[in-house]
């Protein structure tokens, strides 16, 4: 996790540079949402705090702005001028907080004004697609966010997650088989493929070595893994 503090003094026009994408309403004025309120400005390009109390949120220095963008956040100063003219500008997320916590996305780097973000939101601002899982990096394993999930910022250290397709392709006997992505104990792959009573499951590992799985052995399956049944004498099937 890191924190930074909320302020944004001397930072560049957000959004300069990009105007003429997005014109005022029919009523004249330029829109955009915090935390799904429409607020609207005659001015295009208000300042954070600016548009922090006009989403109701006061005293503006006792929150943080976050902007979502295509693949990233950012945080918003007080002072910071959005320019609602450019793109990137629909949305922003308020936070009563002093604290901003970070984390990133496929390589992305995303600011968040909690420490607990749920795999929901990831999806929403992370534009993750629903064929697609997070998976959050560990040392030891990579774990897959499931749907109930939360993910901690605030235990210290910068989380690094990337998405992968929900479904894989794996090779039993040569043959293709489409399966989700995890874990799996011996057992499970057993009955998943239909190996044959008594026979032994093999698969190629990542030296080429036709290698067995043990009874109650874990394994993470991952994209093209070539799977085998052999007969417990190491005969042929």
């Amino acid at each position: 996790m890191e924190i930074v503090g909320t302020g944004g003094e001397g930072r560049d026009v957000v959004g300069a540079g990009q105007s003429g994408g997005r014109g005022p309403g029919q009523d004249g004025q330029f829109f955009t949402t915090v935390n799904g309120l429409t607020v609207k400005f005659t001015n295009p390009a208000p300042k954070g705090g600016r548009i922090l109390e006009k989403a109701g949120f006061e005293p503006a220095g006792d929150f943080a702005l976050i902007q979502l963008l295509g693949h990233s956040t950012r945080l918003i100063g007080l002072d910071d001028e959005v320019d609602l003219r450019g793109a990137g500008t629909e949305a922003f997320r308020a936070f009563k907080t002093d604290r901003i916590y970070r984390f990133t996305l496929n390589d992305h780097g995303f600011e968040w004004g909690a420490d607990k973000i749920e795999e929901n939101e990831l999806r929403v601002i992370g534009h993750v697609a629903g064929d697609e899982v997070i998976v959050l990096e560990r040392d030891g394993e990579d774990r897959v966010l499931g749907p109930a999930d939360v993910l901690d910022l605030g235990h210290g250290g910068t989380e690094h997650l990337y998405t992968e397709k929900r479904l894989i392709t794996v090779f039993y006997e040569n043959e293709p088989r489409e399966i989700p992505r995890g874990t799996y104990t011996t057992e499970t792959l057993k009955n998943l493929f239909g190996v044959q009573e008594g026979y032994i499951l093999e698969f190629i590992n990542h030296e080429g070595q036709l290698t067995p799985l043990k009874p109650g052995a874990k394994l993470r399956v991952k994209e093209g893994m070539k799977f085998f049944e052999q007969v417990p004498c190491g005969g042929s099937s």
